[in-house]
C-alpha cells in the first residue's frame, strides 16, 4: 500500500508540473477592451464618430495612452491578439463577414504596459507595431494623435 501511494505521488507531481499550461503573465503588453460608450474624452469621441463611417483599424495616441479601434462595417473583427518580439508590438486580427442584419461591430482596445505609469519614465516595451489581418501584414486605416 506504502508502494501505491508513493507511485500515486510521483504520477501526480508529473502531471502537475510536466502539463502546466503556459503562463502569460509575464506578457509585458497587452490590449485591455474599453467600454466605447464610457469614453469621456471629447477629442477621442469625436474622433470615433468620424472614424465610424470607414471600416478598418485605426490607432489613437494620446499623452498617456495608445488605443486601437476595429471598426467593422461589412466585417467583423476577431480574434484579436498581441504579442511583442524584438521591439515589435505585433496585434493580429482575422476578419468574419457580417451578415446583412449584424449592427456594425466596433471595439476599442487601450494598449496596456505592465508595470509603467503615466509618467515620461515608463519602461517602453515596443518602438513599431505590426498589423496582421487573416495571415497578411496590414496597415491602419488613420492614426490620430490627441495633445492633451
Amino acid at each position: 500500500m506504502k508502494k501505491f501511494s508513493i507511485i500515486a505521488l510521483i504520477l501526480m507531481t508529473i502531471f502537475t508540473f510536466g502539463c502546466s499550461k503556459k503562463d502569460t503573465s509575464d506578457n509585458m503588453v497587452k490590449l485591455n477592451k474599453v467600454d466605447i460608450s464610457a469614453i469621456s474624452n471629447q477629442q477621442i469621441k469625436n474622433f470615433l464618430t468620424e472614424a465610424s463611417e470607414q471600416e478598418g483599424i485605426y490607432k489613437i495616441e494620446t499623452k498617456s495612452n495608445t488605443y486601437i479601434y476595429f471598426n467593422g462595417i461589412k466585417n467583423e473583427f476577431i480574434d484579436i491578439n498581441c504579442s511583442v518580439e524584438d521591439n515589435t508590438l505585433n496585434i493580429e486580427s482575422n476578419k468574419s463577414k457580417l451578415e446583412s442584419n449584424d449592427s456594425q461591430s466596433q471595439k476599442l482596445y487601450v494598449i496596456y504596459q505592465k508595470n509603467t505609469t503615466i509618467s515620461n519614465n515608463k519602461t517602453v516595451y515596443f518602438d513599431t507595431i505590426k498589423l496582421t489581418i487573416n495571415g497578411k501584414e496590414s496597415s491602419f486605416k488613420n492614426s490620430f494623435v490627441i495633445k492633451e
